[in-house]
C-alpha cells in the first residue's frame, strides 16, 4: 500500500492537505436512543434475534477478557434484569466454560426481566452459584474481579435501593471493577446524577457512549474498551452525528506521505514565537517537538536574552530575537516566507507583548496554532478575537477556554455545546486538551481523542502539543488533519514514556517518544 502512494504521492499529498474530503468512514458517536434503533435495524437486516447479538457482545467481552486476566482470579458477576444482566449472565456462562471461577448475583426480580435476560438465566450452567444481592454479606465478600452488569445504558434517574447498596460496597473493594457496556450509574449521554459505579475499565461495544467521554466520569470511567460486534459502517448511514469516536485508521489515513527525494522544504518551514524571562522552556519544548514531528527547519522568535540560550541547547533550531531582553516587543521579519506559526507559550501577557500579537495576527497569512498566553491575550480583547481565521487551529485548556467564552464550562453537555459555537462563530479549529481531547471545527463536526494517559498531566505538554500541531501544519497539513494528527501522536507518545517512567514522566520524555508513535502506527 505504501510503495502505492509514494507511486501517487502528489496525489494523495493533495487530497489530504485540502482537507476538503474524507472518504472513509469514521466512527460516529450516538445517543442511547438511536443506539436502541441502530440494533433494532441490524437484527431486522440480518434477520436474527437479539439474544444472538447479545451473545455476539458476550463473546468480544470475554475474548478482551481472556488476553487480559489469568484463570486463578475469582469473577463475580452482578446483574440486574434487563439487557445489560443477559450480557452478564452470559458472559458468566462463557468464562465459567474457560475454567474461570464465576459467582453471579441478581437484583430486581426475574419475573420482571427482559425475555433476553430470562432466556440466558435458564441456560446458565448449574456449577454457577447463582445468589440474589441481598444474601450477600458485604463484610465477608471476596473475589478479585467484579463484572457490573447491572443497569447498562438504560439509567434515566439517580441510583437507589439495592443498585445504589450494592456499588457503593462494591467500590470500596480493592479488587478490579469491570463494566459491561456503561458502568451502572452513568447515563448514556448526560453528566452522572448521584453515585456510579467506579469501573478500572468499561468495555463498550461498536461505539463508546457519549458520557464515557466526559472527564468529569474518569473515576467511572477507568480505562474506555471499545469492542466490534458487527454493527459496521451502512447500518450507522441512518442516524445523523456530528461528533466521532477517533480510530487508529482515521489517524493513518490522514498522514501526508513523502518520497525518497523530499527535501527539508518538503517538511515544512515553521516560527514559533513566545519564550520570556523564566519561562523561556515553554518555547524550547514547542521547537523540539515540532523537529521530532518531522519538520524540515524549525526557527524560534524569543527576547534577545534566549539566543545563546536556545543555540546552546537546540543546535538544529533558529533563532531571531526581538528588541526586548525579557518580553515580546516586536515582530519578526518576513513572517510570511513560514509555512506556519505558532504563538503563545511563556511569551507573557504584558502590553507591548498584546501589541506585537495583534501585527502578527493582522499580517501573518498563512497557517497558526495560537496556544497558552496569546489565548489569554485574546481573551480580554475583542478585537483580537475579531483577527481569528479558518486558518488558526487554538489550543486552549478547559480554564482558557473558560476564558474566552465568559461563561461556566464546567458542565460537558454546555462546554461541548460552547465549543462549536466559538468554533462556527471565529471559523477556526479549536482543540480544547484534556482527557479525550474534544476537536471541533467551523462545520460542527467534533471529534473525541482515544489516545493520552494521566502522565500528561504535567508542565510543559501543552507546549509540546503546540509544536507537534504547528509541525503538521508546516508539512502541508489541513488545520482539520493537522489537530487530529497532532493530538493522535501527542497523546499517544504521553502513553509511551508513561509506560515505563509513569509518574516520572515530563515533557521532554512526550518529545522523546513522539517517533516511536509512528513506527506503532506503520508510517515512515
Amino acid at each position: 500500500m505504501k510503495n502505492r502512494l509514494f507511486l501517487f504521492g502528489s496525489f494523495f499529498d493533495l487530497l489530504w492537505a485540502s482537507g476538503q474530503k474524507n472518504f472513509f468512514a469514521m466512527l460516529k458517536i450516538l445517543s442511547a436512543q438511536q443506539i436502541k434503533g441502530l440494533e433494532e435495524s441490524y437484527l431486522e437486516d440480518r434477520g436474527i434475534l437479539s439474544l444472538e447479538l447479545m451473545e455476539t457482545a458476550a463473546e468480544a467481552f470475554c475474548h478482551w477478557y481472556m488476553q487480559n486476566f489469568n484463570r486463578r482470579q475469582n469473577i463475580a458477576v452482578f446483574c440486574g434484569t434487563g439487557n445489560n444482566g443477559g450480557d452478564g449472565l452470559a458472559i458468566a456462562r462463557l468464562l465459567s466454560r474457560q475454567g474461570y471461577p464465576v459467582c453471579v448475583f441478581t437484583l430486581g426480580d426475574s419475573h420482571e426481566g427482559t425475555a433476553d435476560y430470562n432466556s440466558n438465566l435458564s441456560i446458565l450452567p448449574t456449577n454457577i452459584v447463582n445468589k440474589p444481592v441481598e444474601k450477600v454479606d458485604w463484610d465477608k465478600f471476596q473475589c478479585d474481579v467484579v463484572i457490573d452488569a447491572m443497569l447498562g445504558i438504560g439509567l434515566n434517574k439517580p441510583l437507589e435501593g439495592n443498585y445504589l447498596e450494592a456499588i457503593r460496597c462494591l467500590n470500596k473493594q480493592k479488587i478490579t471493577r469491570i463494566a459491561v457496556d456503561m458502568p451502572t450509574g452513568l447515563p448514556a449521554d448526560k453528566l452522572v446524577q448521584g453515585e456510579a459505579f467506579k469501573a478500572n475499565f468499561t468495555v463498550t461495544f461498536q461505539t463508546p457512549k457519549l458520557s464515557a467521554l466526559f472527564p468529569e466520569h474518569a473515576a467511572y470511567v477507568g480505562e474506555l474498551v471499545v469492542k466490534d460486534i458487527g454493527l459496521d459502517e451502512k447500518y450507522f448511514k441512518g442516524y445523523k452525528s456530528s461528533r466521532y469516536f477517533v480510530e487508529e485508521k482515521d489517524i493513518s489515513e490522514r498522514h501526508r506521505f513523502f518520497h525518497k527525494a523530499s527535501h527539508k522544504g518538503d517538511f515544512g518551514k515553521v516560527m514559533l514565537i513566545g519564550g520570556s524571562l523564566g519561562k523561556l522552556g515553554a518555547i524550547m519544548l514547542s521547537a523540539k517537538a515540532s523537529l521530532r514531528t518531522g519538520s524540515g527547519l524549525v526557527s524560534t522568535f524569543v527576547p534577545r536574552f534566549g539566543l545563546p540560550i536556545i543555540q546552546s541547547s537546540l543546535h538544529e533550531v533558529m533563532v531571531e530575537t526581538c528588541a526586548g531582553m525579557d518580553l515580546l516587543d516586536s515582530t519578526p521579519e518576513s513572517l510570511n516566507k513560514y509555512d506556519a506559526v505558532a504563538i503563545g507559550p511563556g511569551m507573557g501577557t504584558n502590553d507591548k507583548t498584546a501589541i506585537a500579537l495583534k501585527e502578527i495576527l493582522q499580517s501573518y497569512k498563512g497557517k497558526m496554532v495560537i496556544d497558552a498566553d496569546a489565548l489569554n491575550i485574546i481573551s480580554e480583547r475583542e478585537d483580537l478575537k475579531e483577527l481569528i481565521t479558518d486558518k488558526m487551529i487554538l489550543t486552549p485548556h478547559l480554564k482558557e477556554f473558560e476564558r474566552m467564552v465568559g461563561d461556566d464550562v464546567k458542565y460537558p453537555e454546555g462546554r461541548i455545546e460552547k465549543a462549536v459555537e466559538f468554533s462556527q462563530t471565529y471559523g477556526c479549529v479549536l482543540i480544547l486538551k484534556g482527557l479525550h481531547s474534544l476537536i471541533t471545527t467551523p462545520k460542527g463536526v467534533q471529534y473525541f481523542n482515544p489516545t493520552g494517559s494521566q502522565f500528561l498531566a504535567t508542565g510543559g505538554t501543552g507546549d509540546v502539543l503546540t509544536g507537534v500541531v504547528a509541525s503538521y501544519l508546516g508539512q502541508g497539513y489541513s488545520v482539520e488533519n493537522a489537530a487530529l494528527c497532532g493530538v493522535y501522536h501527542h497523546g499517544l507518545a504521553g502513553q509511551l514514556a508513561g509506560e515505563t517512567l509513569r509518574r516520572g514522566t515530563i515533557a521532554s520524555d512526550v518529545i522523546e517518544k513522539i517517533p516511536e508513535t509512528y513506527k506503532n502506527l506503520g508510517l515512515s
